[in-house]
């Protein structure tokens, strides 16, 4: 929805407007002050020009007053501004001539104000700033309104205000700073290179009378101010607490007692090149304390400029050296979960999560059980709680607190489980966690102290949780896949069994016959066709099991290899490439292109059959008949065929050993009209 802008200009320049202001925006122009109470009712901000003929500010402040005072009020003047400027209603203040992109940065400030303190901050700063920038500080600390717009600035400059003024413009954030901190004091401190601190510097004794300490030393974040060298010059108690240096081991000294080696000369350059062009520095610190320890901040770093120039600088100072932990920590799991994945029993599965809870969440002691014959057995019990507790029991589905967390499939925290029924038997250690494994079994983590889990802890062993219950899965998924397999080869020895030796019989049968009476021709053919199809299912049911361990397989020597078992004098094969090399199994590829060539040879009546590379693959194509876009999407369904002895697997063989190799095929129209079959692995091929 369009935010509107009421201007009040008779001399306004549209271009002005058209083009500083975003698209979301509009603007209505109002000459009288009927028609600015009119208009009022559908604006969000007020550009004023201020001084204009025709409307005097006293009838906008009328105006304003008997609104319901929301309206965020942008002043445009081409006079000097004057103490007088600081009770008027007004929330900004542009000095003429002003530009759309300065409009439009004022506009967009404007709209992301909401009432209350941030507002007052935001627009007491503009005011204040904009009377320091264009008169004396001797004439500005005679003004008792100026002196009262500072104190109140100071008294607005809590943390949460601050962060959320550097938010919306970090420039605002560094005048305001700036005029909160004070400028009269010229006594200077000695600095511990001997030298001289800048004009401003200021000892601790003396911020107390601007009260600055209100406003900064109550703050969260730690913040440093410096001269224009870097030197320190006062830092605030949450800085102490930061970096373990007290105030006076640091003033009169540059941020480098704070380096810890981790960034190299460029990076600090880089920084000081930042903010000594004006602009401010946002990023990530790792600094060291005085015992050696490292920690973590997120700074931003803005000049205090005066005279165009900064003559100090502000920083303020984030610790979150927790939040890399837990990032590292996740990390960390998630890269164990390839140790999850590589294991081939729940156990190991069980003895990795273990693993992992001690060595990375630094938990030292956890049980992992896991659901058999529908209870809930110890399948990992790590060294720890082998020491502290007795030998851990198996537990039905909802028995004991592992049983019930199990049940209710709901993780639990027990803050010290001795004020539980039964939770004394588990001392010492009072502290516990569980996370269920979905339905596959429970991860609990104990520690010896009451309240030694939160919800951070929680979340990470859930990931744990998560990571273990894929592999389960996976491992479940192989062994039903495994016993399936199993069946298969049962059926394919039964089949090679029951039918090959009464078929064999069959035919020895026939080739003792010296004379062909009729029909035996028949019986031949259909001997044959039956061991085609014996062949063909005893091949299915071995080929759809994943290459497990593949190895560089070259496409064209395989392929002219088989065109030697299934070609005929009236086909011609084509190989594209020297060398097509793919990661496979030889074995299977060769069933592979054996039927493929088959089907061209003996179903599709081509006269040419190519073999060549794609960009992540190969294709087998030929000139013959093709296969009709409707039939396309059934060609390698069981069974499937066109012709009356055709058994039906051949296709169907070609897509099984695709899928074990994890490759997609598909089939389309070759250029000569003939079919083409397209083989696409996540592996990228190589024509060499």
């Amino acid at each position: 929805m369009d935010r509107d802008v009421l201007v009040i200009d008779d001399s306004v320049d549209r271009q002005v407007y058209e083009r500083g202001l975003s698209p979301g925006y509009s603007y209505t122009l109002a000459e009288t002050a009927d028609e600015i109470a009119s208009s009022f009712a559908r604006s969000d901000i007020v550009v004023y020009d201020h001084g204009r003929a025709g409307i005097a500010f006293q009838e906008l402040k009328e105006t304003v007053q008997n609104t319901d005072a929301s309206h965020y009020v942008i002043v445009v003047t081409g006079a000097e501004p004057t103490p007088e400027l600081l009770p008027l209603p007004c929330d900004d203040y542009l000095r003429k001539p002003v530009d759309g992109a300065t409009v439009g940065q004022a506009v967009d400030r404007a709209m992301a104000l909401p009432n209350g303190d941030l507002r007052e901050a935001m627009s007491l700063t503009r005011k204040v700033h904009a009377l320091d920038s264009a008169q004396s500080g001797s004439e500005l600390e005679q003004s008792r309104a100026v002196h009262d717009a500072r104190r109140r600035l100071r008294e607005l400059a809590r943390p949460e205000v601050l962060c959320e003024i550097e938010r919306i413009d970090a420039d605002v954030l560094s005048a305001h700073l700036d005029l909160i901190r004070g400028a009269t004091d010229e006594r200077q401190a000695p600095r511990a290179d001997g030298g001289k601190t800048g004009g401003t510097r200021l000892e601790n004794e003396d911020i107390s009378p601007w009260k600055f300490r209100e406003a900064v030393e109550s703050a969260g974040h730690a913040v440093v101010f410096t001269d224009r060298d870097g030197v320190i010059e006062y830092v605030n108690p949450a800085f102490e607490e930061l970096t373990g240096y007290a105030a006076s081991d640091v003033i009169g000294h540059t941020p480098r007692v704070l380096k810890s080696g981790e960034h190299d000369d460029a990076f600090y350059e880089s920084l000081w090149d930042t903010i000594g062009a004006g602009d401010v520095w946002r990023g990530e610190l790792v600094n060291e304390r005085p015992d050696g320890e490292r920690y973590v901040i997120e700074q931003t770093i803005a000049p205090l400029p005066r005279g165009g120039k900064p003559r100090g600088y502000v920083a303020i100072n984030t610790d979150i050296t927790e939040k890399r932990r837990r990032e590292e920590k996740i990390e960390a799991l998630h890269e164990a979960t390839r140790d999850l994945l590589s294991a081939d029993s729940p156990s190991a599965v069980a003895a990795e999560v273990g693993a992992a809870i001690e060595s990375i969440l630094e938990f030292r002691i956890n049980v992992i059980r896991v659901l058999r014959d529908g209870e809930l057995q110890p399948v990992h019990v790590n060294d720890k709680a082998e020491e502290l507790l007795a030998e851990r029991p198996t537990y039905d589905v909802g028995e004991g607190f592992p049983g019930k967390v199990f049940e209710e499939q709901r993780a639990r925290i027990y803050t010290d489980i001795r004020d539980h029924d039964g939770g004394t038997a588990l001392e010492p250690v009072v502290s516990w966690l569980y996370v269920p494994i979905s339905d596959y079994g429970i991860i609990s983590v104990g520690q010896t102290n009451p309240d030694a889990f939160d919800e951070t802890d929680l979340n990470l062993v859930q990931i744990i949780a998560s990571n273990a219950e894929i592999a389960l899965q996976r491992l479940q998924k192989e062994r039903e896949l495994q016993r399936e397999n199993e069946r298969l080869e049962q059926f394919a020895s039964t089949v090679s069994h029951d039918l090959r030796n009464p078929l064999q019989v069959a035919k020895g049968t026939l080739s003792q016959l010296d004379e062909c009476p009729p029909g035996i021709d028949r019986m031949r053919q259909a001997h044959e066709r039956m061991e085609e199809v014996i062949e063909g299912v005893l091949t299915l049911t071995r080929q759809g099991n994943r290459v497990e361990d593949p190895a560089p397989v070259d496409l064209s020597a395989v392929a002219r290899a088989c065109w030697t078992h299934v070609s005929s004098c009236e086909t011609e094969l084509v190989v594209e490439a020297d060398s097509v090399i793919v990661s496979g199994d030889d074995t299977r590829l060769k069933h592979l292109f054996e039927n493929l060539f088959r089907n061209a040879v003996t179903h599709g009546q081509a006269s040419t059959v190519r073999v060549g590379a794609l960009d992540n693959g190969f294709y087998v194509a030929d000139d013959g008949v093709g296969i009709p876009p409707e039939d396309r999407d059934g060609i390698f369904d069981n069974g499937y065929t066109t012709s009356e002895d055709g058994t039906g697997l051949g296709l169907t063989i070609v897509e099984e050993i695709a899928h074990a190799h994890n490759w997609a095929v598909s089939v389309t129209e070759s250029e000569t009209g003939g079919a083409r079959f397209e083989f696409v692995a996540a592996n990228q091929y190589r024509d060499e």
